[in-house]
Order: structure tokens, then sequence, then C-alpha cells
């Protein structure tokens, strides 16, 4: 599954990079809850759970949902005009519709489920049972939350704002102000890249990106299916430190896009390679041939002579190995060594792990 986004027919000044505090808020939040798979924000996370009052850190992980794998989308820009100070940035929240601000907490809370009518909410006595009745299965934080929003969004709204503003007081200005140069480089450089290479510069912000032509556009490895024209929606890319290992995109209607990476890019493989990989590793033949190059390097020839098996049938094994990314070769004279790159293998369990969390 992917998200899709078409360049085709899209000008180049369709892509903006800007920072968003809120944005970076909310990464680091979901870093904070899922601390596990966040390394890059252990130092920030030890900190807020030694300083931060205990009611605030109950409030984080009450209202996880909303910074969870698919995080409301108040959370991130709303428009594609200059950069806003956190302040400015929760104060949109406020001036956000109530249609939309429900809509945007409940797709949140029952992480994007599509038989979900969020837009009727308000009016649809099935859509809010069917919301209601997804957000039971969920969990009950999440039921608890959905029967806050159906009763009054209003009261919901203000007591989200007001834990954006308290958290941030107590624990991310101080951080912001601690990671905004590096992210001011970032965006900098990132902003020349996209003058030189225009919207081609999606496709560097992630080894889990690729380029498609017919109709041009590009692919981000991702959980669930979707898409969105760079020509009728502003695409804004934010750098961000709290998001590694992510990428997080947002393309609701209406709404600029929002691609936010992580400084310093990420350590993923495609979930494909990954799969690639256990694959090949999943031959007997071909394990027993690793267990040899891993030993020391081998030619081809040599590596026939141990197995018992022809060169050309070996030479098929190396290849699929080779293609995996999981040897090393190299020349001296006319022979050719093959070593086994054990960094892949160590790496897999792990890699499978990001690449299911997308």
């Amino acid at each position: 599954m992917a998200i899709t986004l078409v360049l085709e027919g899209a000008a180049d000044d369709r892509c903006i990079v800007r920072l968003s505090p809120i944005a970076e808020l909310s990464a680091a939040l979901h870093a904070l809850n899922e601390i596990d798979h966040h390394p890059r924000s252990h130092e920030w996370a030890d900190l807020v759970r030694r300083t931060v009052p205990g009611a605030l850190l109950d409030q984080v992980r009450a209202w996880a949902p909303l910074w969870g794998s698919l995080r409301a989308r108040f959370l991130m820009p709303l428009d594609d005009g200059p950069q806003r100070t956190l302040a400015k940035e929760i104060s949109d929240i406020e001036t956000l519709g109530e249609r939309h601000f429900v809509a945007m907490c409940a797709e949140a809370i029952v992480d994007r489920d599509r038989t979900v009518r969020y837009e009727r909410l308000g009016d649809d006595r099935s859509a809010v049972q069917r919301f209601r009745d997804r957000a039971r299965q969920l969990s009950a934080t999440r039921l608890t939350l959905a029967e806050k929003l159906l009763a009054d969004p209003g009261s919901l709204r203000a007591d989200v704002v007001g834990f954006l503003r308290a958290f941030a007081r107590y624990a991310f200005d101080e951080e912001w102000e601690a990671q905004r140069p590096l992210l001011m480089r970032e965006a900098r450089q990132r902003a020349r890249e996209v003058e030189r290479r225009g919207l081609g510069v999606l496709t560097s912000l992630s080894k889990t990106v690729h380029e498609c032509n017919r109709p041009r556009r590009v692919v981000f490895d991702k959980l669930y299916d979707g898409s969105a024209r760079i020509a009728d929606q502003v695409c804004l890319i934010v750098p961000s430190v709290h998001v590694r290992p992510h990428v997080a995109i947002k393309h609701n209607a209406g709404l600029p896009i929002v691609v936010q990476y992580p400084v310093g890019g990420t350590n993923e493989v495609t979930y494909d390679l990954v799969r690639t990989r256990m694959l090949v590793l999943s031959d007997p033949i071909r394990i027993r041939m690793c267990r040899w190059i891993l030993r020391e390097p081998h030619t081809t020839s040599d590596l026939a002579r141990r197995m018992g098996m022809s060169q050309p049938q070996v030479s098929r094994h190396l290849r699929r190995l080779r293609d995996a990314g999981l040897v090393r070769t190299w020349r001296e004279g006319r022979l050719v060594f093959y070593a086994l790159d054990p960094a892949p293998i160590d790496n897999l369990g792990s890699d499978l792990v990001d690449a299911l969390r997308r």
C-alpha cells in the first residue's frame, strides 16, 4: 500500500519548505508515547518524565489517539502561508470550524476507519453509532475520547488547546528553541534543493519513496492507500527532529499536503526489500552458502567445489543474494570474491518492524 502524490501538471512553486512548531510538538508527543521506536527522542523523553507534573503526563496518555499512528490533522499546518509561531498555530485550532474539528478528531480516534462518515457526525445518527462502535472496538481510551467529542466538542477542543499550551510551556518551548537552528538550516538547504530540482526533491525525503511516470508521481511506502494532486493542493515540506524514523504525510482535501520528514534522513528500507531478503534467506542452499562466505570470501568456482554444485548453479544463488543487498563483491585480477554483508541480516528484524509501522 502507498500514498501517491501526483506531480503531473504542478509547477515547482507548489512545493514549499517551512518549519511548523505544532507539527514538531505533535511528533514529540507521539515519540513520548511510543518511545521504544523513537531512539532519537530518548534524552528529551527522559527529561520530560523527570520534570513534567504527573497530571500533565497522564493527559499525554489520555489524549494519545490524537497524536498516535494517525495524527489529528489540526496538529499539522492548516494553511500554506508564511511560517508561524506555536501560539498562532494553536490559535488556528481554536478558530477551526466545529464541523472540521470534529471530523479531524474523529478520524484520529478511530485510526482513519473509512467506514465512518466523519463529516456527518453532527447530524447523522447512524454515523454517530458507527463511530462509537468503532472506538469501542479499538480501546477504552478511544471510546472515552469519542464520547467526550460527541457530548461536547467545544469543551473537548478547549481541553486539547489548554493541554497543548501547558505541555509546551513545561516541556516543549525550550526543546523547540534548541532544535530550531538545526531545522532552519535544514529548511534553507531543502529550499535551495527545490529551486534546483523542483518537485523531484520529494524523492530525497526518504529511502522508501520512489518516482514513477505516466502520470509523473511520487509514491511513499505506507500502511494505507491515498492520493493527492500537487496541482490542486500546495505541498508543504516540514523538517523534523522527533518524527524520526517516520515520514508523516497528510493530504486531506481542501488543505495543504504536508510531508513531515526526519532531519538527517532515515535508516528505512522498503517493505519490498525486506520481503525479498526474507524470501532469499528462506532457501536452505543459500543459507549454507551464506555460512561459507561469512567465514571468509570465496570465488564462484571455490564455492561450487565446496558445496558440490555446478558454477552456474552457484552463480544464480549468488545473484539472488547480491540483488537483495546481502553480499559484497570485489575483484582481484581475474578473480571475483564474494563475502556476506552481515549488517542487513542483523537489521532484518528491526527493518521489518519499521516497515510494518509505516
